[in-house]
């Protein structure tokens, strides 16, 4: 094959896989998601069933992708004049990449930690009652457990972290003075038994 033949080759898979990744994309807006993970709000079958084939369309629209520019890639190959200066370019992108991906996901996480404060603002969450996403939470928004911390100390710092209102602290305050060395240690065997500790 020549040049011109591996670049429409490549162009067609370039195509193919830009469809499969377009059809995979679901468009759900984030406070959405959230109601949906914390059971607020009606659910939808029909995500739950579309999640396999759309990761597997995730998965083959990039393998067609990446054929696609490789070919293209081979198919211009003999023309490069100057092979070193295009590697640097080729380089200096790939690290202007990185950047631009490392900008992003310091903005989405600061996006995602200000819908999560929105939503506890608006629905009243027991945190007591499920520890492990509370501590999840609490280390997503950089709350540090101390041995010494009780479940309604660690609690108390979480939703101070999340800027929630006073008022709705009510029975936090009780729950610390009763049974504290127990709380402490069941504290400390759920943050150790959390992934990475």
């Amino acid at each position: 094959m020549d040049s011109s033949e591996l670049a429409v080759i490549g162009l067609t898979c370039n195509l193919v896989g830009v469809f499969f990744l377009a059809n995979s994309i679901i468009f759900r807006r984030t406070r959405k998601v959230i109601e949906e993970f914390f059971g607020v709000g009606a659910g939808s079958l029909a995500a739950v069933r579309d999640y396999s084939l759309n990761k597997i369309q995730v998965v083959i629209g990039f393998l067609f992708l990446n054929t696609g520019f490789l070919l293209q890639g081979f198919a211009v190959l003999d023309a490069l004049k100057e092979r070193i200066t295009t590697v640097i370019v080729c380089l200096v992108i790939v690290g202007f990449a990185g950047i631009v991906y490392l900008i992003g996901l310091t903005y989405s996480r600061r996006n995602f930690r200000r819908y999560l404060r929105d939503f506890f603002h608006k629905h009243p969450w027991d945190f007591e009652q499920n520890m492990a996403l509370t501590q999840e939470i609490g280390v997503f928004l950089g709350v540090r457990h101390r041995p010494d911390m009780s479940v309604a100390d660690y609690v108390r710092e979480v939703r101070r972290a999340l800027e929630l209102p006073r008022e709705l602290e009510r029975g936090i305050r009780a729950a610390s003075t009763v049974g504290r060395g127990d709380a402490g240690r069941r504290l400390r065997d759920d943050v150790k038994a959390l992934p990475g500790r």
